[in-house]
């Protein structure tokens, strides 16, 4: 049996919670830390028999013997946290971005390395049944060698103002830039693709839109108090009251309907605040082109302004063309047949079409089996992490 921590219990921590307690008779959730109390009194109807503490350091004075953990909390923590477990000999498992500096990586990089525990990334695209059968189809050599791979991150509008304007990652001075905390998922596809070191990388954009000083006339700090609301495509009393979208991380204290929690947020929360007279400094447009050992060349486009929120693959081989949308992949050879593959009857569906199940069940089973290593194990996740930071960098 293997004793698990979760740390961090927010959006993704409870959802790997769920799927550990459903792994019965193989991993025991032994310890959650959570300093919501909210979140903790949620966490505590699926793991009935864990241990709860309101801050990291609880867990670690506490003596209680575990032998892995999932580490969830926001990427500021991760160091300080990850580095204690894995000299205490823990397992590990941590969300994405690794950490926000390239110094705190490599020292989690080098400490999993000493102390030869298993320890991954949740980098979960690797295990979806897309971007599976997409990497499977480019390694495959059916098609001769990567020449160039043009891809699209379309964040979607609604998206990016929850998250990378209203929410804390709209503040990337104080948790990660955004290429590295959103688009190390696509640059880890991207390397996982082509199959070789990149040499170089470089990014370009920065903070345009989402400032005072795009603010249209007649628009208020908040929009509840705004004359231009009912027809401001970044209205917040539009995505969460009208359509109630992404308001699953708003806290329901004990009493309350979640219709109280978003009229608290609109009324006096972060999330009820003008896209325009936020303190965000995120970007809101950028642009990485990236060049491999192999010859190869990338470039990666980050997209806030769009409807929807899917990943666009193009990939040009010596021997043909692949292009993937999110939802199908048509492979064109340069001589021969197109052939397709539709995914739309997965997309959209519960923990990343399967993907955040795949990870979990294939860390737990590299605890198990000592020697064995992930798919996402640090030896990969790392370059992607290096991709990001050297294209900030320069």
């Amino acid at each position: 049996m293997i004793d698990v921590a979760v740390i961090g219990a927010g959006n993704r921590g409870s959802k790997y919670a769920r799927i550990i307690a459903g792994m019965k008779g193989r991993v025991n959730i032994a310890a959650v830390v959570e300093p919501n109390e909210i979140r903790r009194r949620a966490i505590a109807e699926i793991a009935p028999g864990a241990a709860f503490f309101d801050s990291f350091e609880g867990l670690v004075t506490s003596g209680i013997g575990i032998d892995a953990a999932v580490i969830s909390t926001p990427e500021m923590l991760h160091c300080a946290q990850a580095l204690p477990m894995i000299e205490a000999g823990v397992n590990i498992l941590v969300e994405k971005p690794l950490a926000p500096t390239r110094g705190e990586c490599e020292a989690i990089y080098d400490s999993a390395r000493r102390n030869n525990v298993v320890a991954g990334v949740c980098h979960v695209l690797r295990y979806h049944p897309y971007f599976d059968k997409l990497h499977k189809i480019a390694a495959s050599g059916d098609l001769g060698e990567i020449v160039s791979i043009t891809h699209r991150v379309n964040v979607g509008i609604d998206r990016a103002c929850h998250t990378f304007v209203r929410g804390p990652w709209g503040k990337a001075s104080a948790t990660s830039p955004l290429l590295l905390g959103k688009c190390c998922h696509d640059t880890d596809i991207i390397s996982w693709l082509v199959g070789s070191p990149c040499v170089s990388a470089a990014a370009t954009g920065g903070r345009h839109f989402f400032c005072a000083a795009k603010a249209p006339a007649g628009s208020a700090d908040r929009c509840k108090d705004c004359s231009v609301e009912a027809h401001c495509p970044y209205s917040a009393v539009d995505l969460y009251q009208r359509r109630q979208l992404w308001t699953d991380n708003f806290d329901v204290a004990p009493g309350e309907e979640l219709c109280d929690a978003i009229e608290r947020q609109l009324t006096r929360g972060d999330y009820g605040r003008c896209v325009f007279r936020c303190d965000n400094d995120a970007v809101d447009r950028q642009a990485v082109v990236m060049e491999f050992e192999s010859g190869a060349v990338a470039t990666l486009t980050l997209n806030l302004f769009t409807a929807g929120d899917a990943r666009d693959t193009h990939i040009c081989l010596t021997g043909g063309e692949i292009h993937g949308n999110g939802t199908s992949i048509e492979v064109t050879p340069l001589r021969g047949e197109p052939v397709r593959y539709d995914f739309g009857d997965i997309s959209g569906t519960p923990y990343h079409a399967g993907a955040d199940i795949r990870i979990i069940h294939d860390f737990i089973a590299a605890v198990e089996h000592p020697g064995s290593a992930m798919l996402t194990a640090l030896d990969e996740s790392m370059e992607s992490h290096r991709i990001c930071f050297t294209a900030l960098s320069d």
